[in-house]
């Protein structure tokens, strides 16, 4: 398949078996409806530090009050995005294929039941809790699109047996994947001027690892042999799995720009809520087509380079 061939059939596959998109629809909902978690607290302690620290700073004259007036932006700007913002929202592993769009919507205080956190460790220990549930959500949906993509009906009976098993191959990738990551951060910003060679070693590294999701919870693979199946299929398609992956990201936050206008309103927010649902599942099983198709052409890892199962 070509791969507009290859988009048409995903979206195809989700408008034959709607419930494909019932995950993301009801996680949704969840960050729509149900109480917030906030950090704005931790984020007022954050804001308060930076002020002391700039008022016991040594006076500077002019340049110290113009210190002084970019950390008050500074943490303005903080208190106004990341302070209102819902800690669950990270429950939606978005690169993972889990479309969402309810996590993007500010807190309001007016009207939202509001749990907040009052310290740097709540604040930590919850997004790690609530990234690994995240990533049970995730293996729960991908493992849905999976069994669709090999022509199996809907069996949540071996979905639930197998998703324990998707979470922890999923947890040995994207660990270390997240450490290095973070490394390679970092050391971009102190290369200064040579940054860019990170931020592409960075770009390309995400491209050939893109499909282990798929090969994980499609093809049922091990973490490593995931991790080479997505090499292999990558480096003999290249432009192919460019252009989708390209694709799909382009639609998918051209889609979100037109599910933030309609946000605006409840009756909006339950359109969005399932249209974003709908777009979303339809791309990620494009992927999963791609992977099925073109797997098929990738010859088997040796034993060598094969797994006992994790």
């Amino acid at each position: 398949m070509r791969v507009i061939d290859t988009l048409t059939a995903g979206f195809s596959a989700v408008t034959s078996k709607l419930w494909l998109a019932t995950v993301p629809i009801a996680l949704d909902i969840f960050l729509w409806v149900g109480p917030k978690l906030s950090v704005g607290p931790v984020i007022d302690q954050m804001v308060g530090s930076f002020r002391r620290a700039v008022a016991t700073a040594p006076p500077m004259g002019a340049p110290n009050d113009d210190l002084s007036q970019v950390f008050e932006m500074a943490g303005e700007e903080l208190q106004n995005t990341i302070g209102r913002t819902n800690l669950l929202s990270l429950l939606g592993w978005g690169r993972l294929g889990m479309p969402g769009i309810a996590g993007i919507r500010p807190i309001d205080p007016a009207v939202d039941r509001i749990v907040e956190i009052s310290s740097y460790g709540q604040m930590f220990l919850a997004q790690i809790v609530i990234l690994a549930l995240g990533l049970v959500i995730a293996c729960v949906f991908l493992g849905m699109l999976g069994q669709a993509a090999r022509g199996e009906s809907l069996d949540l009976g071996k979905l639930s047996k197998n998703v324990p098993l998707y979470w922890l191959r999923m947890m040995a990738i994207l660990v270390p994947l997240g450490i290095a990551l973070v490394f390679m951060v970092l050391s971009g910003f102190m290369l200064g001027p040579l940054a860019f060679l990170v931020w592409a070693i960075m770009l390309w590294m995400l491209i050939y690892v893109s499909f282990f999701p798929q090969g994980i919870t499609l093809a049922d693979e091990g973490p490593r042999v995931a991790l080479w199946r997505s090499l292999t299929l990558v480096r003999s398609s290249f432009w192919p799995c460019v252009g989708l992956i390209v694709l799909t990201n382009v639609i998918g936050a051209g889609m979100s720009l037109v599910w933030r206008l309609l946000m605006a309103s409840p009756a909006g927010t339950v359109v969005a809520i399932v249209g974003n649902a709908y777009v979303g599942t339809g791309l990620t099983m494009a992927l999963f087509i791609f992977y099925r198709n073109r797997t098929e052409q990738v010859p088997e890892p040796s034993k060598q380079e094969g797994e006992r199962p994790l």
